[in-house]
């Protein structure tokens, strides 16, 4: 695969789940004070967004290890082995100046606990957070945003890996979307034509 299928097969579904998130500002606004706000539409987003942060982390770990074994092997191991600096990931929220590291967890994300409940037992008391609620109440916009926000550091960790495997020109991938990526892999790299910005949305050129 190269940078151009990459687009095509994973970046504009990307780009697709965050124009529906963008959507939901309308009626919720992206503040601190409404992150416990919870509704139907985040709760279908986060399940859509968990499946894609899935399927992009074996797909990643296929990448690192040909020998990647999808009913054995757990993609988590196999992608912080291969990069130890994975983990420090930074996500930038350019609404709010606001910096996270979604991968940085001494287990798994609280975001990615909420994603396996709603899917597995959505209507079941919050064991793993407040008994006095149900885990759909979850479904909130602060786990909505960081899920995305874990996807879109993904998408990019995914865009560099594929640009070294195959030799190409590898430029900052800054996106005009929700997100920027704050550290690390583009550091000391120049802006060039490996992107291009129309109507405020990510494509890659076809250089």
């Amino acid at each position: 695969m190269n940078s151009k299928e990459f687009k095509r097969k994973y970046i504009d579904h990307y780009l697709l789940l965050e124009n529906d998130f963008k959507k939901t500002f309308d009626y919720v606004s992206v503040e601190r004070n409404n992150y416990d706000t919870y509704s139907a539409m985040y709760l279908k987003l986060i399940l859509s967004i968990g499946s894609e942060i899935d399927i992009l982390k074996k797909l990643i770990a296929k990448m690192l290890n040909p020998g990647f074994n999808e009913k054995k092997d757990n993609p988590n191991t196999i992608i912080i082995c291969c990069e130890n600096n994975f983990c420090s990931l930074e996500v930038k929220l350019r609404r709010e100046e606001f910096v996270f590291k979604p991968w940085d967890y001494p287990q798994e994300p609280d975001w990615w606990t909420v994603y396996n409940e709603i899917k597995h037992n959505r209507l079941e008391k919050a064991e793993k957070f407040d008994k006095t609620k149900q885990y759909y109440q979850y479904a909130n916009l602060q786990n909505t945003l960081l899920s995305l926000g874990a996807l879109f550091s993904l998408e990019m960790y995914a865009y560099r890996l594929i640009t070294i495997n195959n030799g190409e020109k590898q430029w900052i991938p800054v996106v005009k979307t929700l997100f920027s990526m704050n550290n690390l892999y583009w550091e000391n790299k120049a802006n060039g034509n490996g992107t291009v910005f129309i109507d405020g949305t990510l494509y890659l050129s076809d250089d």
